[in-house]
């Protein structure tokens, strides 16, 4: 079972107004994990919503989004065809596990009492995360502030 996927919006402007039909001009300029491993050539594609919104989606376990959360910067005029000045060129973005985390808020949930995995639904029953809590350990230490 795949996660499905979630859209990330970002909004674009030239100059104040906003900046539409310029899709293929954007691209990754990087993306990687929070641990610095580069994960460009995984980006997803960017797509154009309307009014100078753009969007792009990823789903957790699938590249570039399948170890954790990343970071990275869009370049909106990658040709320099648009005549944007670097403040409004280049645009940071996050995805971050807790992102789904924030369904659990709004969508239905089940939890297996055995093992403890979770399964987030959306309206129609439809699992749309997996979180898988069993592995091969038998017991996992986490401490506040030091990372694993």
């Amino acid at each position: 079972m795949a996660n499905t996927a979630i859209e990330i919006p970002f909004y674009i402007a030239k100059d104040g107004e906003p900046l539409t039909g310029a899709a293929a001009e954007m691209e990754f300029e990087s993306l990687k994990t929070l641990g610095g491993v580069d994960k460009s050539a995984s980006a997803p594609a960017i797509s154009e919503v309307s009014g100078g919104w753009y969007k792009f989606g990823v789903a957790y376990g699938q590249a570039p989004f399948e170890a954790g959360d990343i970071v990275g910067v869009i370049d909106a005029d990658k040709d320099e065809v648009n005549g944007l000045a670097n403040a409004e060129r280049y645009i940071p973005v996050e995805v971050r596990l807790d992102f789904y985390a924030l369904a659990r808020l709004v969508n239905k949930m089940s939890q297996d009492k055995l093992i403890g995995d979770m399964l987030i639904k959306n309206d129609n029953g439809e699992t749309i995360l997996k979180l898988g809590i069993t592995d091969g350990e038998t017991t996992l230490d986490r401490a506040p502030g030091v990372v694993s």
